[in-house]
């Protein structure tokens, strides 16, 4: 059964992807190949009106959205180069799910979740391994496994393949910290994107090791007056003033805030702040490295558009890398 987790055109918190509204799904592997439209390339060219003289463009495609579900409409979504190589998302799907198969995974035991723009030019396809891969770091929420898969029809964004670890209890997400997991290919040439295999592989194997980081983090202790110098120095130049007052606000409570000011005269451990949500998982008094770097998951999480998201989740080894010193 698919679900369809789109929120409504109206809320200010819709996520986006380069301002484009975005719609979730999860299925199966089998079903949700249903939400993903087909594209085809056509000439770069203007319908004639009145008369009037056009010529082809010669330099670029069009990228053509097919006809889709309800809509009898072909929709434009990109104009591309000549070199541009179209590789549509369900190929990609295609391709994820003969390497799940290959790595002796019974597609039935996979969870698919779908995020594709509007017009479905660009597409974020997130793949759960069975409940064999997850792992409990120590804290009672377990981690999953998952292949994720980004690629674009229109040229907006590179086609990339990655591993990382999901926290069930608050869509958390973590990417692996191995390069051979993590695989980004420009639309020209050949694209090869048969290697989301090696990518899938390479990710399984690693994982043992990511889980002893796991484990290393949870055992690590990060005193108070050690973390507050890295949120006022490191955190809140790296991800700005508000991202560092809100880490402040749940690690020392469990719950989100939403930062009131003034600015002027305040840091992000002094500036006055409003309670909001609980952030699931997290305890009410953050003592470890763990526990730092999944409240990071959780404000990356909290980034309006997908692709900044994606940004912010790879930037948080790299910054609790001072606290593990």
């Amino acid at each position: 059964m698919i679900e369809n987790r789109t929120l409504q055109d109206n809320s200010d918190t819709r996520p986006k992807w380069f301002n484009s509204p975005v719609s979730f799904y999860e299925g199966t592997l089998t079903n949700i190949v249903e939400y993903i439209p087909e594209f085809e390339r056509r000439s770069f060219s203007l319908r004639q009106a009145n008369n009037q003289h056009t010529r082809i463009n010669e330099r670029f495609d069009t990228i053509v959205r097919r006809p889709f579900r309800d809509d009898s409409s072909l929709v434009p979504v990109g104009i591309v180069s000549k070199e541009y190589v179209l590789v549509p998302h369900t190929e990609v799907l295609n391709v994820a799910t003969k390497a799940i198969q290959s790595a002796d995974i019974d597609k039935a035991d996979v969870r698919a979740e779908l995020k594709i723009t509007e017009y479905g030019e660009r597409m974020a396809l997130s793949l759960y391994l069975p409940e064999r891969y997850s792992f409990d770091p120590g804290d009672g929420y377990p981690l999953s496994l998952r292949l994720e898969c980004f690629n674009s029809v229109d040229g907006s964004t590179r086609f990339r393949t990655l591993m990382g670890w999901f926290r069930l209890v608050c869509s958390n997400g973590l990417i692996i910290g191995v390069t051979q997991s993590d695989l980004r290919r420009r639309h020209v040439g050949n694209i090869r994107i048969q290697d989301i295999g090696t990518v899938l592989t390479s990710g399984i194997q690693e994982s043992d090791k990511e889980k002893s980081n796991f484990e290393r983090w949870r055992k690590h202790v990060v005193r108070r007056d050690r973390l507050n110098l890295w949120i006022q120095e490191k955190l809140r130049k790296e991800w700005g003033f508000k991202a560092a007052a809100r880490l402040n606000h749940i690690s020392r409570t469990g719950y989100d805030a939403d930062v009131l000011g003034p600015y002027k005269n305040n840091t992000p451990l002094t500036i006055p702040t409003r309670q909001s949500k609980r952030v699931p998982g997290a305890p009410n008094q953050s003592g470890n490295l763990y526990d730092v770097s999944q409240i990071l998951a959780w404000i990356a999480k909290e980034r309006r558009d997908l692709q900044e998201q994606l940004k912010w989740r790879e930037k948080i080894s790299g910054l609790i890398e001072p606290l593990l010193s």
